[in-house]
């Protein structure tokens, strides 16, 4: 068994994410530049959950906390969606959610649904017709993989890192802590 600090597994996936978004700059082959787009959006709402569960898991062992320990635990068991999580779990243990019509908490999901539309690509398998007698049957719409940009993945992090300091918010952090909190959590350095 290796044993870390609960914030190590954050840092480590925003490091990752960083080192992709930076190396984006340099692509030259468009697909594989997509390719990378798409790992990005992916890792950038894996990354807030990862949060989420560890987060949360630590605050729940602190005793003005204790009181929501077991929903947490039993949550985490049952392997809650990222939805549920967000939505319940800042209301339930802060005493206030998120607010979803506020800028990055409501791009952060259309975010998560972008991501969900780059892993499960539902498809009416389109039919095209080239001329008749000559059709090319159960195509799949890639619009979401074929609009990637460089700029989706700098965005991508950017709400990662911005859905983190709003549960920190939640979690009572004055602004002026924020920058050192981000950095214990996601290695994003105080400017």
């Amino acid at each position: 068994m290796n044993l870390s600090s609960p914030n190590r597994i954050v840092w480590q996936y925003f490091e990752a994410l960083r080192r992709l978004v930076n190396r984006l700059g340099h692509a030259t082959d468009v697909t594989a530049l997509k390719q990378d787009v798409a790992v990005c959006i992916m890792l950038a709402v894996t990354v807030v959950e990862a949060f989420l569960n560890i987060f949360f898991r630590v605050v729940v062992s602190e005793p003005g906390f204790a009181q929501h320990k077991q929903r947490i635990l039993e949550d985490l068991e049952r392997r809650k969606s990222l939805d549920y999580k967000l939505k319940h779990w800042p209301r339930q243990v802060f005493g206030s959610g998120l607010d979803f019509a506020a800028p990055v908490p409501s791009s952060f999901l259309a975010l998560k649904d972008r991501r969900n539309a780059l892993m499960h690509f539902t498809s009416n398998h389109q039919t095209l017709a080239l001329r008749p007698g000559i059709n090319i049957e159960g195509l799949a719409d890639t619009s979401a993989f074929d609009t990637l940009t460089v700029d989706d993945a700098a965005d991508a992090l950017d709400l990662a890192e911005g859905m983190v300091g709003e549960l920190f918010r939640l979690r009572g952090t004055p602004d002026n802590q924020l920058p050192h909190a981000l950095h214990l959590w996601t290695g994003k350095a105080p400017i």
